[in-house]
């Protein structure tokens, strides 16, 4: 019985790791969508009308994305535009989610409140470390975590990770694999060029 209960487990967590990358190559272009918005919102310096947040949640929401990557001898995610990217995904291609995102934010920031007496953005790094360690399993840091770390480590030309931010994080040099001479069936190969 063991035995095929932890085959059991192995084949349901092998599913949900196929239908969970399924699911992102179904998506594609509405993330590729949400990447080209953060990239131009950051790139504009300026302030940015927001989609889905409002002034106050956005505050909150960019305040855990700075923690979970945060700004020290190299830009982390305030830099990267990540914001922009969670807003824009809320928006779009993960509006049918959106109000549990909306719901868990909720709790989040009456939990804080309760505890801190303030809003999260406000507190400082100490508290929101201490905070975000004691809710680090929830369906809401994960999620947050998640539309962070995908608006981070993306393609550049998909508008995330603004100035290869999050490939200069990891050591990764964006260099071609295949170098000349090419064969017949490749020689005209122009390289990625988004469509």
């Amino acid at each position: 019985m063991e035995n095929s209960e932890r085959t059991r487990r192995e084949f349901l967590s092998g599913a949900g790791k196929v239908f969970g990358v399924a699911w992102i190559a179904a998506h594609w272009p509405a993330i590729a969508a949400a990447h080209a918005h953060a990239a131009a919102a950051a790139a504009e310096g300026g302030p940015t009308a927001l989609a889905f947040f409002a002034e106050a949640d956005a505050r909150d929401v960019d305040a855990i994305a700075a923690q979970i990557i945060p700004s020290d001898e190299t830009p982390g995610a305030r830099e990267a535009g990540a914001l922009y990217f969670i807003d824009r995904s809320l928006h779009t291609w993960l509006a049918p989610g959106a109000e549990g995102f909306r719901g868990g934010l909720r709790e989040f920031q009456t939990q804080f409140m309760a505890a801190h007496g303030g809003p999260f953005a406000a507190a400082d790094d100490t508290a929101q470390r201490t905070y975000l360690t004691s809710i680090d399993q929830s369906a809401f840091f994960l999620s947050v975590r998640a539309l962070t770390l995908i608006g981070l480590f993306a393609l550049p030309q998909y508008g995330g990770n603004r100035d290869g931010i999050g490939w200069r994080l990891i050591g990764f040099e964006d260099q071609g694999a295949f170098a000349p001479p090419f064969g017949y069936y490749d020689r005209d190969y122009p390289g990625f060029k988004l469509p």
